[in-house]
C-alpha cells in the first residue's frame, strides 16, 4: 500500500466509474481495476460494490475516510519540507464565493503569479458555508469570505468593510410611483427604511449567498414577503435584469467600484438605468477577510499570499 494507491482509491471513489476515474488518473481502466483489486485483496475486503456505478461498502466508506486523512498529513509534511528547502515550487488553493472571485483576485493574482511563476494556482469558488468547510478539512489553504467564520479553526484578518447598495431600475420607479419619484427616493434616503418599496418587484440572489441573507433577515426585520421575481447565482446578471426593470436588486460596494466588472464602470450604459441607494440594512459594515486553518501547517506560499493581499487592501 503506497500513496499512489490512496489517490487511485480516491479518485474512483469520487467519480463511482472505473472509465472517469482512469481518464482523471491518465491510466488505462484494466491498470485501475487491477490496482483495485489487489487494494481489496491486500485489505481483505470488499471497497465497492460493482453495480451500474461503483458504491462504497461500509468498509469503503471507512477506508475512504483514513486514507484521506493520510493523505492529507503527507501534503502537509511536503509542504513544510519543502519551505525548509526554500523552494518555490509547490500549490496554492484559494477558496472564494463566485461573487467575490471576479473582483477581488484580479487585483492579486496576477502579481503573485509573477511572484511565485512555479506555483500551480488553484481557485475553489462555492458558498461560504462550503468554503468553511473546506478549510476546516484541508481542502483549501486560504479562504478570502465574509468575517467572522462560523469555524472554530480559522485564523482572519480583515481587509476590507463592505457596504450594500439597492438598485432601483428608474422606469420601474416611475411606473410605481409617477411624480412622487423624486419624493420617495428622499424619503428613502432619510429612512433608509425598505418598507418603502415592499410591493415592488425583486431581482434577488439565491438562498446561500451572504447577501442574500442579510437582504432576507431585512425583510424578516421589517415584516416584509417581497415579491421575488427571479432568482440568480450571479451579482453581474442581477445588476443587469435591475437595470432593465426586471426589478430592485441588493449589490455590493464593491461591484459599484471595480473596475474589473462591468457594472463598476460609471459610464456603463446600465449605470443610468438605475438610482443607487445605500441599503438598509443595519448590517452595513460586513467585513471581508481573508482566513486560514490555525490548526494546519501554514506554508511559506500561503503565507506570503496573505501578506500580499493585505497589502492591496491596506494600499
Amino acid at each position: 500500500m503506497n500513496f499512489q494507491n490512496l489517490e487511485y482509491f480516491l479518485t474512483t471513489a469520487s467519480e463511482g466509474n472505473i472509465t472517469r476515474a482512469a481518464e482523471r488518473l491518465h491510466v488505462s481502466q484494466q491498470a485501475l481495476s487491477n490496482q483495485i483489486a489487489r487494494m481489496e485483496q491486500e485489505l481483505g475486503c470488499k471497497l465497492f460494490e460493482r453495480k451500474q456505478n461503483l458504491e462504497l461498502t461500509y468498509a469503503g466508506l471507512q477506508f475512504k475516510a483514513s486514507a484521506e486523512k493520510i493523505l492529507d498529513i503527507q501534503r502537509q509534511t511536503t509542504t513544510e519540507l519543502d519551505d525548509i528547502r526554500n523552494s518555490r515550487r509547490g500549490e496554492l488553493r484559494i477558496g472564494i464565493s463566485h461573487t467575490r472571485g471576479q473582483t477581488i483576485l484580479p487585483l492579486i493574482l496576477p502579481k503573485f503569479s509573477r511572484l511565485y511563476p512555479q506555483v500551480d494556482l488553484h481557485v475553489i469558488e462555492g458558498s461560504t458555508h462550503i468554503l468553511e468547510e473546506s478549510l476546516e478539512k484541508g481542502r483549501i489553504d486560504v479562504l478570502i469570505g465574509f468575517a467572522p467564520f462560523m469555524v472554530d479553526c480559522a485564523e482572519y484578518r480583515n481587509l476590507m468593510t463592505e457596504h450594500l447598495f439597492l438598485i432601483i431600475p428608474t422606469d420601474l420607479l416611475l411606473e410605481k410611483f409617477g411624480n412622487r419619484s423624486s419624493e420617495v427616493l428622499e424619503e428613502y434616503r432619510k429612512s433608509l427604511d425598505i418598507s418603502i418599496f415592499k410591493d415592488m418587484p425583486f431581482v434577488l440572489l439565491r438562498s446561500g449567498d451572504r447577501i442574500r441573507a442579510i437582504t432576507d433577515r431585512e425583510f424578516f426585520r421589517k415584516g416584509i414577503s417581497p415579491k421575488i421575481r427571479i432568482e440568480t447565482q450571479n451579482i453581474q446578471t442581477a445588476f443587469a435584469l435591475a437595470s432593465e426593470g426586471m426589478g430592485i436588486t441588493v449589490c455590493s460596494q464593491m461591484y459599484l467600484e471595480s473596475p474589473f466588472v462591468i457594472s463598476g464602470h460609471t459610464d456603463y450604459e446600465s449605470r443610468r438605468k438605475v438610482e443607487i441607494l445605500p441599503f438598509s440594512s443595519r448590517e452595513l459594515n460586513d467585513s471581508i477577510a481573508i482566513a486560514y486553518n490555525r490548526e494546519r501547517y501554514l506554508s511559506k506560499i500561503a503565507s506570503d499570499f496573505i501578506e500580499m493581499t493585505l497589502a492591496e487592501f491596506q494600499s
